[in-house]
């Protein structure tokens, strides 16, 4: 038994709440549990109880054992006073308010059902990444998607203080804050921080001046992230340079990058920042009031072909400057599109939506989520082989945030399905 647990039980009433007697043998009747108190001080307030037939308003305090009452020197505290009740798992001593009166105690030992203990006890006590695994195959789809739905909501509204941070640092401009946004999320996990960090200083005003030249766009940016600071062999990194140096003076820019910070090691050539710098690029480049037409997008076939750029002649036969490759269309494939959408843009949709009060804007990014197909890393595959009814990007968003906030904490208590298993097995 632990304290969580004891509070969960006390808060959603999982005890024989009929057989209610303190420790001194008097019949208690729970009329309201009360609420949880979230600040210092006794843990529910607003309790009601009926005792010695009388109603008795105040707060509750719950323990493992009564003795705690004083490990935890509430009996010196005065904002312990208001306690009508003290909850325990098993009483072991009587205790006292700070004006020694005599606080009456509920053991609840005997009245909490066996199952709950020992499910939780499992989940605990579990080995496994995901506690419940054993039994989630069994739990009926309506009332998982239920508590799925809830996790796609908070993730996305995690995401929105995210959206929330870059609007403010870019006064409000949603187009600008879209760029960043959509920036970061380019690195793909390994360089998102230079990315970000590039597109701060790198206004997208500057880069709108000079859309029409690709050329020039690479020039700024592969300047800005410090990747042009080389002695080259090939003459278009040499004539970026040139351009940079002309570009760089003409907006003022700051350089905040420093080209170490950039990793090509541990992912496929396809993913270096050299080739995602040139399909950024590639994307201002092509797209004319990006964020708008994605706004007013009636599919996510439609934001997939505003995707679907392609890269400066060049990069078709590098990765790497200087380094050439097979010759190949380099441009963002299928799944970089996707993932793209589905951490960046469906996110930032969703937020703008409820920034504008629109409900139908932070709906439809919802619906495209289940337009889109499943993403395939470690944690998809862990629910999938133990599912087949995972099947697009609303479930494995929504697994993530299982994953992380629950599973990987063991936060059984605060899990819709965690609660529903201990409640119901």
């Amino acid at each position: 038994m632990d304290e969580k647990l004891l509070h969960y039980i006390w808060n959603h009433k999982l005890f024989n709440i009929n057989e209610c007697f303190t420790t001194n043998g008097e019949k208690i009747q729970i009329l309201s549990v009360g609420v949880p108190n979230p600040n210092s001080g006794p843990d529910f307030s607003d309790v009601k109880i009926q005792w010695n037939d009388i109603m008795w308003v105040g707060c509750v305090e719950i323990h493992i054992k009564s003795s705690d009452w004083n490990k935890h020197h509430h009996q010196q505290n005065d904002e312990y006073n208001n306690v009508i009740l003290h909850v325990v798992f098993e009483h072991d001593k009587d205790v006292f308010l700070s004006n020694n009166t005599k606080i009456p105690t509920l053991e609840l030992k005997s009245l909490i059902p066996t199952r709950i203990m020992e499910v939780y006890q499992s989940f605990m006590q579990s080995k496994l990444s995901i506690p419940c695994r054993n039994q989630l195959a069994d739990i009926d789809s309506f009332r998982l998607f239920a508590w799925m739905d809830r996790l796609l909501i908070d993730r996305l509204e995690e995401k929105a203080d995210a959206v929330n941070h870059l609007l403010a640092s870019c006064n409000q401009n949603m187009e600008e804050a879209f760029y960043v946004f959509l920036a970061y999320y380019f690195g793909f996990n390994i360089n998102n921080l230079p990315f970000r960090l590039l597109a701060k200083s790198t206004p997208l005003a500057c880069l709108a001046k000079h859309k029409n030249n690709l050329g020039q766009l690479e020039a700024m940016l592969f300047g800005q992230a410090a990747l042009l600071e080389y002695e080259f062999q090939d003459q278009y990194p040499k004539k970026l340079q040139k351009e940079y140096a002309f570009l760089k003076n003409k907006f003022a820019l700051k350089q905040v990058c420093r080209k170490e910070m950039w990793k090509f090691a541990k992912t496929f050539p396809s993913g270096f920042p050299t080739l995602r710098l040139a399909q950024l690029a590639a994307l201002i480049h092509r797209s004319s009031f990006l964020l708008s037409k994605i706004m007013e997008a009636d599919s996510v076939k439609q934001i997939q072909q505003w995707f679907q750029v392609e890269v400066s002649p060049y990069w078709e036969t590098h990765y790497m400057f200087d380094t050439v490759s097979v010759k190949k269309q380099k441009g963002l494939g299928e799944s970089a599109i996707n993932t793209l959408i589905i951490n960046a843009v469906l996110p930032y949709m969703y937020q703008i939506g409820k920034i504008k009060n629109n409900q139908s804007l932070k709906d439809k990014a919802i619906a495209f989520y289940e337009d889109l197909p499943i993403e395939h890393h470690k944690i998809t595959k862990e629910f999938t082989v133990i599912r087949n009814d995972f099947t697009n990007a609303f479930h494995s968003q929504a697994l993530i945030q299982l994953k992380k906030k629950y599973c990987n904490t063991k936060d059984c208590l605060h899990c819709g399905i965690g609660l529903y298993l201990l409640q119901t097995r």
